[in-house]
């Protein structure tokens, strides 16, 4: 490492003093656009838009200075004799951030459609583990990014780490080499919008068409009569079976067509590129984020599919990262549209180990879990019965409410117990494995020695049939699972001796 880079005060591109301005007059914008309007809708004289028009002027003017000020005190420098990495931002009260070397946990760059037009890139150094948040430079060059990175990563793993992880973080041309490259073209998000999450879609849909319908009746009240008996004239057709399905799948589209946009603005340009040591991922199209992954990084990894993905090959891995208590989400990455073959490649990758396991234990959930579940399904049947039979909302004939709630036990019994089938837990020589799901499958893997801690408890109905609920915890989240034969103590001690004999870092 070069003792020498970047240990003066560097300031940003200078294009980010456009960066700064722009985001100004954005956050102005969002604060007084309501008074904006009001002005405007109330008719103004001309000597009234005269006096607008400077004022924004003037305002803009006075945030283009704000903007060059923010850009000249926004300083940043590496001190190597502190083993710190320090940034210095502010005008009229400086705020001065020092982050120790060891404290670094990831360092990725995200871009904006604004930040690729200017061609720059926002560096984020993140300090997940501790209660700090992560520090960001919204306005730097590409070869500064990827330099300041690999010095910040180098210098974490020389402070923290021993002489094996200090090797994995420098940079060589062997080290560099591609192993593999996956990118997911425009068809494979297409297929994931159709795929995946149709049904929240809808419900958004739905609760927005609501929201529109009380906003109407709210402030046109005193019209809606004239309204009702319009729609009065077609009631036949209204309550008709063939409008309602025309209705629903009109709604389904449309949610279809929302989740459509939102995997492509999530998702586009999603690649994954590994090398040697690390797996690099990028995506987005409104912000693009690349980050870097290493596997002792990785604390808890869910695969997920359902039977229509599974039917175009699609599965999506979720991998959730070493993280502050608060910051569970903004530390789990997101990668949709893989197939069977890379997400084999990715898991070879994160853990390598995962085919040398010598015993492997199956656990399944007591069928009192299912009764639970079960019983917690006919709630919404029970309650609309009680609905029908004491008010007067429900205006439906008994055979009719019969044949809904009988479909719906049905349905809901069958979901239940083929979810409960589903369910497992599977303890090997080095990692703990869960299978959830019917119809959203899910597994979730994490390494035994990163296990931080272990809860189990026992309410007072387990106990005639030695139940208990088993929660592992890990600094990327936890692995929960519910009424299992107390037998699984035997292997929770077992977890626990790998936890504390092992020498390996987990973060």
């Amino acid at each position: 490492m070069n003792p020498e880079a970047y240990n003066t005060a560097q300031r940003q591109s200078i294009v980010g003093v456009l960066l700064i301005f722009i985001s100004s007059l954005y956050k102005l914008f969002r604060m007084f656009w309501a008074l904006g309007a009001y002005l405007l809708l109330s008719g103004p004289s001309s000597t009234t838009l005269i006096y607008i028009a400077i004022g924004l002027v003037f305002l803009g003017v006075l945030t283009l200075i704000y903007s060059y000020l923010y850009y000249l005190k926004f300083v940043f420098y590496i001190d190597y004799n502190r083993e710190e990495f320090v940034l210095e931002k502010g005008i009229f009260s400086t705020e001065n951030t020092a982050i120790p070397f060891d404290k670094i946990q990831q360092v990725y760059f995200k871009r904006s459609i604004l930040q690729r037009i200017i061609k720059v890139y926002s560096l984020v150094i993140d300090t997940a583990g501790s209660n700090q948040k992560e520090v960001e430079i919204k306005a730097i060059s590409g070869e500064d990014a990827n330099s300041l990175s690999k010095i910040l990563l180098k210098a974490k793993a020389e402070k923290t780490e021993s002489q094996q992880l200090e090797g994995e973080a420098t940079e060589t041309e062997e080290n560099n080499e591609v192993f593999w490259t996956h990118k997911v073209g425009i068809l494979t998000l297409l297929k994931i919008g159709i795929s995946t999450n149709y049904l929240r879609g809808l419900s958004l849909v739905f609760a927005f068409v609501m929201t529109i319908y009380n906003r109407v009746n709210t402030y046109f009240k005193d019209r809606m009569e004239d309204v009702e008996v319009y729609f009065d004239q077609f009631s036949g057709v209204l309550q008709s079976v063939g409008y309602i399905a025309v209705l629903f799948v009109l709604l389904l589209l449309l949610s279809i067509s929302i989740t459509i946009i939102e995997v492509f603005i999530k998702y586009y340009g999603l690649k994954i590129q590994q090398n040697k040591d690390k797996m690099e991922v990028e995506m987005g199209l409104k912000t693009n984020t690349k980050v870097s992954l290493q596997p002792r990084r990785l604390q808890l990894m869910r695969i997920k599919t359902n039977p229509v993905q599974e039917r175009f090959n699609l599965y999506e891995a979720q991998i959730s990262l070493s993280s502050s208590e608060n910051e569970f989400q903004k530390n789990k990455i997101k990668i949709p549209g893989l197939g069977n073959e890379i997400v084999k490649k990715i898991k070879y990758f994160l853990y390598p180990e995962s085919s040398k396991s010598s015993f492997s234990t199956t656990f399944r959930p007591d069928k009192l879990l299912l009764f639970r579940k079960i019983s917690l399904a006919m709630l919404p049947v029970l309650i609309f019965l009680a609905f029908w039979h004491f008010t007067a909302y429900i205006n439906l004939q008994l055979w009719t409410v019969l044949v809904l709630a009988g479909l719906y036990i049905i349905v809901a019994l069958t979901l239940q117990i083929l979810a409960f089938k589903a369910r497992k837990l599977i303890v090997t020589e080095e990692f703990l494995q869960k299978k959830t799901g019917f119809w959203n499958k899910t597994e979730e893997t994490l390494e035994l020695f990163k296990i931080q801690s272990i809860s189990v408890k026992q309410p007072i109905w387990y106990r005639r049939k030695n139940l208990v609920n088993v929660v592992f915890h890990t600094a990327g989240g936890d692995l929960r699972f519910y009424a299992v034969k107390t037998d699984v103590l035997e292997y929770v001690n077992y977890v626990l001796y790998k936890a504390e004999a092992s020498s390996k870092n987990w973060m």
